[in-house]
């Protein structure tokens, strides 16, 4: 059973203790008094922390939308608080969800009852963090929105950059402004440590607001994240500005250890009213003026340790549909830049299997992934006869995984192909070979497709050229030309392109009348008006046999439709090398983009460039400059000499034809 409190304000909440002096308590102390919480389980603040609605209970037609914590249940190891997110006490936007459910929810909090500090930090939930004290979930809020929707440079949604759009702050006011007295226990993180007001004891006991120990970065370009890693010009962010001014995103500020009283976790060890004896806490932080200030109470990364197994479990709404694989997973495959685990009841076909991937980069985990065609992580299942094909798309889970869960239609070997960007680098291309028992007969049923779709090419299909495929969709009961197609992820079609022996893999999308130089995200504002005809350059970089899947979507549904391709030897090549001037720059351009990436050049004077493009396939077919109004043909595996105006000084943007890949050149 809970114990039941009086409803009450959380800023009106008296501490059990005033401390008048912090005695130097090591973590090791902290850990040895947690083996004397079976004797002490009454004492426990993680048990009498919540604040709890005394009529959760009765009658039951109501108990599921009471205010409130409804109960909380202790474990041996965790302790569960049951609510249905709603509280009576406004926190603000802290306490305010990216997206609202328009139904009632049943949650559930699991949080460890006897924290412990991490060796190695984890990435929280995408979604919660914590739990207030009110049962509240403590929202996810710098990850919802991004700059160009990349999932690169994230909106501080509680920035306060201007006095026009107010944020609801709820009770947060009062309890910043009362320096009388320790602040109270506001809520606790799923790795069980609990989170504070911003007043606290400091080294000699006396009592003063605990300040954050980040700051804004000292930058003008936003081309480089504040770890270090550069990105690539198609990931730069907006330039700092008026319109962008420092402190727009999250990624604007850094950890100085130097300064504040809390670590990079946003935390400290202290003596608190409720620990007398000390404990790690997450801590409210605010700035000199008393405001809210970055990164407030949690940073996305946990000090405690905590499995991501157990963040899953941590929080969960009862009232959705139950998860359909929860057990543990097995390591299946792992290399410097990834690892796929696999969850299921056993590794066989015709069941849910979740697919678990970590990427990483020089050893450390990358929590975000560039957005591409509106997705991180575009995975590619293949059946090693290229007979079944499933194009789906992993998401951000806790512990800086991207989850999915999917039903293999038979037994035997597939290759799941990972196609993801990280910051600073190019797209990636990670396969992993996977072989499935199937203790099922072999029946596969295709259906009648409803529709007539053909597939032409420009010319004989050869290696090593480039060819122009046009794709060409009819109802079929009406025979009548399909113009009412739908984006699919950010474009009208998508191609994947897959030989017999699974060496090479191609994921092309259509000719744009526009290329979109911003960015490679695709919005779909700037598609235009569906084309009656689809078209998309390719190429081969050997003879045999391929198999292509084109999809497109309509009326809500992706259709997708193979062919297969049967490609001839490459023909003699007797073009002359280009001779490049001993002036050029030179520029090449491959399926990692432009290298460089960035060129400097002298402003005020004319200048030309060499640009290589790379034999095997790529999508820079063009390269364009769109503030000069200029654009190249790149042809396969040639060189092109390129004669530019003088620029100004500044910068100047270019891209492939395909906006997939940018490259910036800077005068100066």
């Amino acid at each position: 059973m809970g114990v039941k409190r009086p409803i009450v304000p959380i800023a009106l909440i008296t501490p059990v203790a005033m401390i008048k002096k912090t005695p130097q308590i090591k973590i090791g102390t902290f850990l040895w008094l947690c083996l004397l919480v079976p004797l002490t389980r009454a004492a426990e603040p993680i048990t009498s922390a919540w604040i709890i609605n005394p009529a959760t209970n009765q009658p039951a037609s109501l108990a599921r939308i009471r205010p409130e914590v409804h109960s909380v249940n202790p474990t041996e190891k965790h302790i569960e608080i049951r609510s249905a997110g709603l509280s009576l006490y406004d926190l603000g936007a802290l306490q305010a969800p990216n997206d609202h459910l328009e139904r009632i929810r049943q949650l559930r909090f699991r949080i460890p009852r006897c924290p412990i500090p991490a060796k190695q930090s984890i990435g929280a939930r995408p979604d919660v963090w914590g739990v207030f004290v009110n049962g509240v979930p403590i929202y996810n809020l710098f990850e919802a929105t991004s700059y160009q929707e990349q999932n690169l440079w994230h909106f501080d949604p509680l920035a306060q950059r201007d006095n026009s759009h107010p944020i609801n702050l709820g009770m947060l006011p009062n309890l910043i402004a009362d320096g009388t007295r320790h602040s109270p226990l506001l809520g606790y993180a799923f790795d069980g440590y609990p989170i504070y007001g911003p007043w606290g004891f400091g080294a000699a006991g006396e009592l003063r607001r605990m300040h954050s120990g980040y700051r804004l970065r000292h930058i003008t370009r936003r081309t480089a994240l504040a770890n270090g890693i550069v990105l690539t010009p198609a990931q730069y962010g907006p330039p700092v500005n008026d319109e962008y001014p420092l402190g727009t995103f999250v990624e604007d500020y850094e950890f100085d250890s130097c300064l504040g009283d809390l670590d990079e976790f946003n935390g400290r060890f202290a003596v608190t009213p409720e620990y007398p004896q000390g404990t790690y806490a997450y801590v409210l932080s605010t700035d000199a003026q008393g405001r809210l200030a970055f990164p407030y109470l949690l940073t996305g990364q946990y000090a405690g340790r905590v499995t991501t197994d157990e963040l899953r479990a941590a929080f969960r709404d009862e009232a959705a549909p139950p998860s359909d694989v929860e057990q543990a997973g097995i390591l299946f495959y792992q290399d410097k830049d990834a690892a796929l685990t696999i969850h299921g009841k056993q590794l066989a076909a015709h069941q849910p299997l979740r697919l678990s991937f970590a990427i990483t980069n020089n050893g450390k985990s990358v929590r975000h992934l560039e957005y591409v065609h509106e997705r991180p992580l575009h995975l590619l299942v293949v059946s090693e006869d290229l007979e079944d094909f499933a194009h789906i798309h992993p998401t951000l889970t806790a512990g800086d995984r991207y989850e999915v869960t999917h039903t293999f239609p038979r037994g035997g070997r597939y290759r799941l192909y990972a196609d993801y960007t990280p910051p600073g680098s190019a797209q990636r291309i990670t396969s992993f070979v996977l072989d499935l028992p199937d203790r099922r007969p072999a029946s596969v049923v295709r259906a009648a497709s409803p529709y007539h779709v053909q597939l032409a090419a420009s010319s004989p299909l050869r290696a090593n050229t480039e060819i122009e495929f046009a794709l060409t969709i009819r109802d079929a009961q009406t025979n009548q030309a399909v113009t009412d197609l739908e984006p699919f992820l950010g474009a009208w079609a998508h191609f994947v392109i897959i030989d017999e022996r699974h060496e090479s893999f191609i994921h092309a999308h259509p000719i744009e009348s526009t290329p979109r130089a911003a960015s490679h995200t695709h919005d779909v504002a700037s598609l235009g008006p569906p084309p009656e005809t689809i078209r998309t350059l390719t190429s081969f970089p050997r003879a045999g046999k391929y198999k292509l899947w084109a999809q497109f979507q309509r009326n809500g549904t992706v259709i997708t439709q193979p062919f297969v391709l049967r490609v001839a030897a490459a023909p003699t090549n007797t073009k002359p090398a280009t001779v490049i001037p001993p002036d050029a720059f030179k520029l090449n351009v491959s399926a990692h983009g432009f290298a460089p990436a960035q060129l400097t050049v002298t402003p005020g004077k004319p200048f030309k460039l060499a640009v290589t493009r790379d034999q095997l396939p790529n999508c820079a077919n063009k390269i364009v400059f769109p503030a000069l109004g200029l654009s190249f043909n790149l042809p396969l595996g040639q060189t092109t000499v390129i004669e530019l105006p003088a620029l100004p000084a500044g910068e100047l943007s270019f891209a492939c034809g395909m906006g997939m890949y940018k490259g910036v050149l800077i005068a100066q």
